[in-house]
């Protein structure tokens, strides 16, 4: 179950790619900027930054990285919409269509949101 709430952590910080967002660390650091980069681990890259530390004037650097095992909050930005977001990375993670060939990637994918639909429409009649 542990592993699924951090499958959605990842996946909900890797939407923020491309968008200006804030990062506060465990030692309450903020820092503003840029997402470049979110891996499988949830290690940050950042561009155009500033970083804050609390009750001293805040730094401005051009890259940073950020190891996600500091990271205590990411701010989602307001005009991300996340549920098309989540399914987009979701969708763009699978590898199989190299093996499989586009079409047949297609396919499946409209296939699963079909079933995903069906599944949340089921939901919302219990």
């Amino acid at each position: 179950c542990m592993l699924k709430e951090l499958e959605k952590a990842v996946v909900s910080t890797q939407s923020t790619g491309g968008h200006d967002t804030t990062v506060e660390l465990r030692n309450e650091i903020q820092i503003t900027g840029t997402v470049a980069h979110v891996d499988g681990f949830m290690n940050i890259s950042m561009s155009n930054v500033i970083y804050q530390i609390p009750y001293r004037e805040a730094s401005k650097f051009a890259k940073i990285q950020i190891h996600g095992r500091q990271i205590r909050y990411v701010h989602i930005p307001d005009q991300i919409n996340m549920q098309k977001a989540i399914t987009k990375q979701l969708d763009g993670n699978r590898h199989d269509t190299l093996k499989y060939g586009t079409k047949k990637r297609e396919a499946y994918v409209e296939r699963k949101r079909k079933e995903r639909q069906a599944a949340l429409e089921k939901l919302k009649k219990e």
